[in-house]
């Protein structure tokens, strides 16, 4: 997320399941083709933080990130299978 808005820091990042983003961090910055349009960038929490132990709270960050969004990054260490594809769904 870094990388796309241009910067070094900004949003934390972690090397873990753990989450470092707690629900959803927005960072707002001028569009680089469109002049006088805003991109938002939106940073999610991790899905699966094995310390929240709520599955409808994973779901629901997920659902309004998709709703808000015109491009989804979908993060994922290693392959993204079936399994996957089905927890998605």
């Amino acid at each position: 997320m870094n990388r796309l808005a241009g910067k070094q820091t900004g949003f934390a990042l972690g090397s873990t399941i753990e989450s470092k983003t707690k629900g959803i961090w927005m960072w707002c910055l001028p569009h680089p083709t469109k002049a006088g349009t805003t991109l938002v960038l939106l940073d999610t929490e991790g899905l699966g933080d094995v310390d929240k132990g709520d599955s409808k709270h994973d779901t629901n960050i997920f659902c309004l990130a998709v709703l808000l969004s015109s491009t989804l990054v979908y993060n994922s260490r290693g392959t993204i299978d079936n399994r996957t594809i089905e927890e998605l769904h």
